[in-house]
């Protein structure tokens, strides 16, 4: 008599428990498109700075060009066999100035600084080559470059040497 009622009772409990807490039935939930998450450096658009005499510390106070072209770098065109080289390739023996030379007990590694526009510097050695001409020789008072300019007597190449310090009346 008593596992009856034992058996009753937990069978009246499962009953109960299974109308008090029926199971969900997975129903497919619809989720909204995820949102796009603002870039890190946002700022909302309803954001105005107040300045109080006091410039803005993310705006740039010297501002860029728009577009900024080549020509506008300070460099005249290129040679006709010559196009535009990024280096040294790109520089013209006319533009050039001997700044130094950086001398070694191996000849192989002797160095001439060469001085382009716009403040640039440019190490060559023996052999390197520049827009119009190629390094011949760097001694330690002047670099001799051999013109590479189209339509020159190929018989006998002109040379041009570069002084490091010009004595005064000569062309730098």
């Amino acid at each position: 008599m008593m596992c009856k009622m034992a058996l009753t009772l937990i069978v009246v409990i499962l009953a109960l428990s299974a109308t008090a807490f029926p199971q969900a039935q997975p129903q497919p939930q619809q989720q909204p498109p995820p949102e796009e998450p603002p870039p890190v450096f946002a700022v909302p658009k309803e954001y105005r700075y107040n300045a109080r005499g006091r410039r803005d510390p993310f705006v740039n106070p010297i501002p860029k060009p728009a577009n900024p072209s080549p020509s506008a770098a300070g460099r005249p065109p290129a040679a006709p066999n010559c196009p535009q080289s990024q280096g040294l390739k790109g520089v013209l023996l006319a533009q050039t100035a001997i700044a130094g030379v950086v001398t070694a007990k191996d000849p192989a590694m002797t160095i001439a600084v060469i001085g382009a526009p716009g403040g640039r510097s440019y190490f060559a050695r023996v052999g390197d080559a520049l827009c119009d001409a190629v390094v011949k020789t760097i001694k330690l008072e002047a670099v001799t470059f051999v013109l590479t300019v189209p339509g020159l007597d190929e018989k006998t190449p002109r040379e041009i040497e570069r002084k490091v310090r010009p004595t005064p009346g000569e062309q730098k």
